[in-house]
């Protein structure tokens, strides 16, 4: 690993860090998946199968925390207007869904150190048990609470998908957070190893995506897009995840912005066959 992805590294895990440092639970769960010598492993091999045998973008330890990122803010703006599920039902508190959506957006593509075909299948299968000893940690004396929280953990994974419909809001969060990681670095690695397609290209065109405080809903998002084959990968990959969240429609506003200047992402010749 290069001097400066490390650095990169870092300072994501620092501002996934302070998203929820005052929540131990949190604070306890990040650690330990952070040192889990396991599912660090299996991270690696996730970006062995997505990037070098099959040049996908990036599904390991950056693509965990940039999700993480994700779903602990746009958590945190949606309960202004909609409370967590496991806060509804009166199984858990704030502090708990914020932990489901951690636990859940960093585990839910581990599956793919398997095979991409059913991925989130064997992601549920392999996280349960580091799920069962990170919630040991948390919750020691809490068996109930641990079941309840794993629950939780493990539809939220299989469900990050956009053809299988969450049920709590927690795993609308979690599916919409990882569309939410779209822009143009992450398609880098398969578009300059010649992966080039409507997937690379739309996501070489995204420059920036924010969560903001809604105007006419809860919480706004912005994809900032460099020119017009970004509304791919918004429309493909972000609206389908938000549609398929019913909970979570009502609560989110999707705008797409064009930056100031048009840049052309393609040369002006490229061999389709």
């Amino acid at each position: 690993m290069t001097k400066s992805k490390k650095h990169h590294r870092a300072t994501l895990k620092e501002r996934v860090r302070r998203l929820f440092q005052a929540n131990r639970l949190c604070v306890a769960a990040f650690e330990a998946l952070e040192n889990d010598l396991e599912i660090q492993t299996i991270l690696e091999d996730t970006n062995r199968m997505a990037i070098d045998r099959m040049g996908f973008s990036d599904h390991g330890h950056t693509h965990s925390l940039i999700v993480t990122k994700n779903g602990i803010e746009l958590l945190d703006k949606l309960s202004k207007g909609i409370e967590p599920t496991i806060v509804q039902e009166g199984t858990g508190t704030f502090e708990d869904a914020q932990l489901v959506v951690l636990l859940a957006c960093y585990l839910h593509d581990i599956g793919m150190s398997v095979h991409r075909e059913n991925h989130d299948q064997f992601s549920v299968f392999l996280a349960k048990p580091v799920i069962d000893r990170v919630l040991k940690q948390v919750y020691p004396a809490d068996v109930h609470k641990q079941t309840h929280v794993r629950g939780h953990v493990l539809h939220a994974m299989y469900s990050h998908d956009k053809v299988i419909t969450p049920h709590t809001i927690e795993a609308g969060v979690v599916g919409i957070a990882d569309a939410l990681d779209m822009t143009a670095g992450r398609a880098r690695i398969p578009f300059e190893a010649g992966s080039v397609n409507i997937h690379s290209a739309s996501a070489m065109a995204i420059r920036k995506v924010s969560i903001k405080k809604g105007e006419k809903k809860t919480v706004r998002i912005e994809v900032e897009m460099m020119n017009a084959s970004g509304i791919f990968q918004i429309q493909e990959l972000l609206e389908k995840k938000i549609r398929s969240a019913p909970q979570m429609t009502d609560h989110i506003e999707l705008y797409a912005i064009m930056s100031g200047k048009e840049e052309r992402i393609l040369s002006e010749e490229i061999k389709v066959l």
